[in-house]
């Protein structure tokens, strides 16, 4: 999937940036970014997106905030931790609580 940026910016080795791919992750990826993470969820997080955007997360630090949200979200449904449909897929609906009797 293509995101194209809001912001544009340029990495630290001079790269223009105006489109991100994405892709999906698989679980040697999951793997990798719990090992370098160390059980931080924020650095789980940024590693993961930088790794399904194929950036270094040196990259990321020039990139406009509302620009990261956008891949953050895509990041996490990607994991299907959102309640949105991922590739197509359909989403839950609501819980509905059922009497007992």
């Amino acid at each position: 999937m293509e995101i194209k940026l809001k912001f544009p910016f340029t990495t630290q080795t001079g790269q223009k940036i105006e489109i991100v791919t994405t892709r999906r992750l698989k679980v040697r990826d999951i793997k990798a970014i719990s090992d370098q993470a160390n059980g931080n969820p924020a650095q789980m997080e940024l590693l993961g997106v930088a790794r399904m955007a194929s950036l270094v997360p040196e990259d990321l630090d020039e990139m406009d905030a509302a620009d990261y949200q956008v891949l953050k979200g895509r990041f996490l449904d990607v994991l299907g931790i959102t309640g949105n449909a991922v590739d197509g897929g359909v989403a839950a609906g609501a819980v509905v609580p059922v009497p007992t009797e």
